[in-house]
């Protein structure tokens, strides 16, 4: 998006951003400077009108949130054109692995040509000199089709490279917000989050941390890829009963987490306990001896966000929460 606006009135534009972002606990950076530059400028209905829902739903705009709005509506532009350039670059690696190819053909199939009219001129004893000019030229031409060769092996291992590339720029973008194996947000994300909600003060924030029970011994019994399936599972029914404005992540190894923004611990205890149970109730059927595995429980600890304290605290009380839940014997829910 291109900004056309005189100097006196993106000033007002700009006065009138900032406030808002100071209302809803938006974090002062070029990206939502930008955003909410937009916003107030509405110059973008579909923009204000996905903002207005995030606003209505979390109370704020998430900055997964705001990253997501700012490359939709203010970069589209610039990032389909990076697009763009980029698709025209493998068509015209592709047009030119095709030329190649064709090349290395048509070479070949004229040094065979050269080699037959070399052989008829030998079976009529023509001129010596004749013979050794259209030699050289047979020659020439073998050594034009192996370099010919050789730079159409090259062309695919180019076209293999980028592939590849691409492949991996795809991955790196995913792999900066998303838990690969849950499809959940990472810990990357949930730091965020929690650092943007922890500024607000209009807004109670609870946490609930979940930990698979007995994880280490489960893996050692069953084996890795049942681990993974496990924590699949377990990903995947928090992620069923976290609807937003809620914030489900994969903390790291066996470990949870969901944010609950303008949430009282006594909610967030109560979609604790309704997770436990279900994780409780998971059946997984071991591939080679048949086996129904029923003994996979979670832990949870529970706080809520005091007054004045810092997004770590939050942290260390849910974990101690949680740690008290393993000390009473697993597979319940504590509150800190």
């Amino acid at each position: 998006m291109k900004f056309a606006d005189n100097p006196k009135q993106a000033a007002e534009f700009l006065r009138q951003a900032v406030p808002l972002m100071v209302k809803f606990s938006i974090p002062p950076n070029p990206l939502n400077y930008s955003l909410w530059y937009a916003y107030v400028s509405q110059g973008l209905p579909e923009l204000n009108k996905q903002m207005d829902k995030a606003l209505d739903t979390y109370g704020t705009c998430p900055n997964v949130v705001s990253e997501q709005l700012f490359r939709e509506h203010l970069i589209k532009e610039e990032v389909e054109n990076a697009e763009d350039i980029q698709n025209a670059l493998l068509s015209v690696m592709g047009d030119l692995e095709t030329h190649a190819s064709t090349t290395a053909q048509d070479t070949e199939a004229f040094n065979d040509i050269l080699q037959d009219s070399l052989s008829a001129l030998r079976e009529n004893e023509s001129d010596s000199s004749l013979e050794n000019i259209i030699q050289r030229l047979a020659d020439n031409t073998q050594t034009i089709s192996e370099s010919t060769r050789q730079f159409q092996k090259r062309i695919d291992e180019a076209q293999a490279e980028i592939n590849a590339l691409k492949k991996e720029l795809e991955q790196t973008r995913q792999d900066a917000t998303i838990d690969p194996l849950t499809g959940l947000f990472n810990r990357r994300v949930f730091d965020k989050e929690l650092a943007q909600q922890a500024e607000r003060t209009d807004v109670s924030v609870s946490l609930v941390m979940v930990d698979i029970d007995h994880f280490k011994k489960f893996n050692d019994t069953y084996g890795h890829q049942m681990g993974d399936k496990v924590l699949q599972y377990v990903g995947k029914l928090i992620k069923d009963e976290c609807n937003a404005p809620l914030l489900p992540v994969r903390f790291g190894g066996e470990e949870f987490a969901v944010l609950l923004p303008n949430q009282d611990s006594g909610f967030a205890a109560q979609l604790a306990e309704k997770i436990r149970a279900k994780v409780m109730a998971i059946r997984i059927k071991h591939k080679k001896s048949g086996e129904v595995i029923s003994s996979v429980t979670a832990s949870f600890g529970v706080a809520t966000l005091a007054q004045g304290e810092t997004p770590e605290g939050l942290i260390s009380r849910a974990d101690a929460a949680l740690y008290q839940a393993k000390k009473n014997g697993r597979n319940n829910v504590q509150t800190g």
